[in-house]
């Protein structure tokens, strides 16, 4: 084994979307369950969902046997619809209209699976000054732009139907999934051994009450 080292780093580089607007097309609604985070010095605990959107048009090599492959960014939203929510800022700027208040009595998320949109994207610096791409804003697709077609299938995830697209999940959602109560009920009770069948009990004449 070679003792050479160097300050070079062997992490593969990541492929940045550039900033600014681009057509995307969501590719997937995962539910999270409930998740724990701190925030300024609080614990805080809220259900969450994971959007994903694919860049049609912003593409890298990620196998080589896939060849070039649409670039995937994801957010993070509470699951509310609540009137500051950011989530309910960006399917409102998505749809092009407000919520409805029968829709704010409860909005089906699948509804936006394979819906293309224009997302903006904006770099920025960590905590640790690496930078990362992020989508900042969800809007609507301006008249007359289109975007392509998928290239992904788009899917979803909900704890309540485990395993249905369990193997489509990428392990760092799965680990951030099994994290949360609802999964490890759901999931648990699920992959429990079912009771053995008992024999029958054997007929009498007897009354039972």
């Amino acid at each position: 084994m070679s003792l050479i080292v160097s300050s070079e780093s062997n992490d593969k580089t990541r492929t940045m979307v550039p900033e600014g607007p681009h057509v995307a097309r969501c590719t997937a609604v995962i539910d999270l369950g409930t998740q724990t985070q701190e925030w300024k010095g609080e614990t805080k605990h809220n259900r969450k969902v994971l959007i994903s959107w694919e860049f049609p048009e912003i593409t890298a090599v990620f196998n080589q046997e896939d060849g070039e492959q649409p670039l995937g960014r994801s957010l993070h939203y509470n699951a509310s619809l609540h009137e500051k929510s950011t989530l309910r800022k960006h399917l409102a700027a998505w749809r092009g209209r407000q919520f409805t208040d029968k829709e704010l009595e409860g909005f089906d998320l699948k509804s936006v699976l394979g819906v293309p949109c224009l997302a903006t994207v904006m770099h920025k610096k960590k905590l640790d000054g690496t930078v990362t791409d992020r989508i900042d804003n969800i809007s609507a697709l301006p008249k007359g732009l289109k975007c392509p077609d998928a290239v992904n299938e788009a899917y979803c995830y909900a704890i309540e139907n485990h395993p249905t697209n369990w193997d489509r999940l990428p392990e760092w959602v799965k680990r951030q999934l099994e994290e949360s109560p609802e999964y490890k009920a759901i999931a648990g009770a699920k992959s429990a051994p079912e009771e053995p069948e008992q024999a029958p009990e054997e007929e009498t004449d007897e009354c039972p009450f």
